[in-house]
């Protein structure tokens, strides 16, 4: 396994967290955005915005279908994996 370089976000990043396969990683940062990249190379693949705060804490499910994101600006948001689109 070799270091992947995330270049993507514009503040520290909160948290990482890969999918059950371990093919995607997902990121979160103070920058209110969360992330998505393949995990063998880092390519970015999208971003899901919404967020007016920090983004702390994301969790994805065992197929990949939906996040869950909680941020600093007191909102929990489930979003859908494929179109990047808030539920």
């Amino acid at each position: 396994m070799r270091p992947i370089l995330l270049q993507g976000h514009e503040r520290s990043l909160t948290q990482i967290k890969f999918n059950k396969e371990g093919d995607l990683l997902f990121s979160c940062s103070k920058d209110h955005v969360i992330n998505v990249w393949f995990s063998h190379n880092g390519e970015r693949l999208g971003t899901y915005e919404g967020h007016n705060g920090a983004v702390w804490t994301i969790d994805v499910d065992s197929q990949s279908r939906f996040l869950v994101s909680g941020s600093a600006d007191n909102e929990m948001r489930l979003w859908d994996v494929p179109t990047g689109k808030c539920l």
